[in-house]
């Protein structure tokens, strides 16, 4: 979702016209019609005005400064989380009957190939499970769980792991389906 359609959703939610806003942001006279104009996507407001927009919508700036094309940015932070904070994720393919709806269902079967990584075992907890309907995301989290249990079963080096991840996404290759643009592993 882009900038100004989130602005649109949040001022809308919040019960603002465009001039209400406008106003509340001190814009003048021609605030509704710059409000229209981020919403549709003509103009895009300054960071500075963003985080005022955010302020006075009530919502964090966050909100308004993350948006799909950062969905890379989002995975690296999670992985290089994971490589700081071992254990934090566990990763396993799942499989899940379709015909039920995914917030619903209680039929995710995890395949034995889970990645336990740093010796842990997966905790006989329940586990909440979270996957995308997006193809390049599921490849690309596939992939790291190769990577993880490449190191787990020494297959590869830290020192391997570390350079994927200094290197991804260029080192990715999307599950298998490419070579990667960037070699990572060790010549043998």
């Amino acid at each position: 979702m882009e900038v100004g359609q989130k602005i649109k959703l949040v001022r809308l939610h919040r019960g603002l016209t465009q001039k209400q806003l406008g106003d509340l942001l001190n814009l003048g006279d021609g605030g509704a019609n710059r409000i229209a104009q981020y919403e549709i996507g003509y103009r895009v407001p300054k960071p500075s005005l963003l985080k005022e927009i955010a302020k006075v919508l009530d919502v964090k700036e966050e909100t308004f400064f993350v948006s799909d094309k950062y969905l890379l940015d989002i995975l690296r932070t999670i992985m290089w989380y994971d490589f700081e904070h071992r254990r934090s994720f566990k990763l396993a393919e799942a499989t899940l009957d379709a015909s039920i709806a995914p917030i619903e269902s209680k039929t995710i079967e995890l395949r034995g190939n889970a990645c336990t990584t740093w010796g842990d075992s997966i905790a006989p907890a329940p586990a909440t499970v979270l996957w995308m309907n997006v193809p390049l995301v599921n490849d690309l989290m596939r992939e790291w769980l190769t990577r993880k249990q490449e190191l787990a079963s020494h297959a590869i080096t830290k020192s391997e792991y570390l350079e994927w991840l200094l290197q991804w996404p260029a080192s990715s290759d999307m599950a298998g389906k490419r070579e990667p643009k960037r070699q990572w592993r060790k010549a043998k």
